[in-house]
Order: C-alpha cells, then structure tokens, then sequence
C-alpha cells in the first residue's frame, strides 16, 4: 500500500513539474507570409507562387504550385531557400515550370507536382 500511495504521489509531482515547465515556456515565434510574385501556367490550371516566410529571426523563400483560383491552403511547397534569396520562375511549357535562384542554401527541391515537372537552375 505504501508503494501505491508513493508511486501516486511521484506521477502526481512528475505530472505538476511538466505541467509548470510546458505553462512557462516561451511562446513559438509568429510566423508572417510576404508575397513575393507569382505566374500562371500557359494553360491556366496551375499557379506558382513565390513568398517568403519570417519566424522571429528566421527567414526562408518559397516557391510553391496549387491549382489556379485555389486557397492558399492548396500550395505545395517545390522550392524552399534559406534566406531572403531571388527566386524566379519561369513556365516553359503548360507542365513545366523552371525555377532559377543564387540560393547558396537550399532547404528543400522536388522534381515533380502532379503532372508538372518542375527544374531547378542553381547560379549567380
């Protein structure tokens, strides 16, 4: 009984400690979203667009793809570069899309989004 009784009270104080610790945490960096440009496929189906998002201190470029007249919640992220980096894209066909950037740090690159294939051009 009296290893009941301490086990409960040990779990309660491990409980009340988390508790305290997740409540005085400081509260994650507010995030904000600056658009940067944005083109349209030959065909209009899709959209690129080119944003940047800054978290406290932190800032990374974004390329993504969505279908045309979607929410933003519909973007997919194809290109993310750390930093404020020029970024530009160009549609050299209805499903392919080149995106050029001096980025010297690349977070993140995909080759492809739904039937679109997308490039990368990496240079001065």
């Amino acid at each position: 009984m009296r290893l009941l009784l301490g086990l409960s009270a040990l779990m309660l104080a491990i409980g009340f400690a988390t508790l305290w610790f997740w409540r005085s945490a400081p509260a994650p960096a507010e995030c904000e979203s600056r658009d940067v440009g944005q083109s349209r496929s030959p065909d209009g189906h899709s959209q690129a667009d080119v944003f940047e998002v800054r978290c406290g201190l932190t800032v990374a470029t974004h390329v993504a793809l969505r279908p045309s007249g979607s929410p933003l919640e519909a973007r997919f992220d194809v290109f993310i570069a750390a930093g404020s980096v020029p970024v530009r894209t160009v549609w050299t066909g209805e499903r392919e899309l080149l995106v050029e950037s001096s980025a010297g740090r690349v977070l993140a690159e995909e080759t492809r989004w739904r039937n679109i294939a997308i490039r990368i051009r990496r240079g001065p």
